[in-house]
């Protein structure tokens, strides 16, 4: 235990310059090791950058990303989920490119 605070005192001498002895100089550098881990641990709170930002544009045609889902279910052989997900699509609101792409998969689909 002796040396262990010998070797306090040391450090703490390299460190500050300054050499206490014994218990008032532990006290002051734990004092001073928790004052350095506040500092490091301290986070200033950083605000967002954006507030309230609509990502729907970001994101993409909801269609599109469906009808691309199922092109990935059927090539990893998920043939029924693909299915579902082109019946759903092709029951919403579509454009005409949209409609005919959904229903080629559908029936390339069904014919396999």
């Amino acid at each position: 235990m002796e040396n262990l605070l010998l070797n306090l005192e040391t450090e703490f001498y390299f460190i500050t310059g300054v050499y206490l002895e014994g218990i008032s100089g532990l006290f002051l550098g734990l004092i001073l090791f928790s004052i350095i881990l506040f500092a490091i641990r301290f986070e200033k709170k950083q605000e967002p950058i954006f507030s309230e930002v609509d990502i729907s544009n970001e994101i993409g045609n909801e269609t599109t990303a469906k009808i691309n889902l199922s092109r990935s279910l059927i090539e990893m052989d998920q043939k029924i989920e693909a299915k579902r997900l082109l019946e759903e699509v092709l029951s919403s609101n579509l454009s005409k490119e949209e409609a005919l792409i959904a229903s080629n998969l559908l029936k390339k689909l069904e014919s396999s």
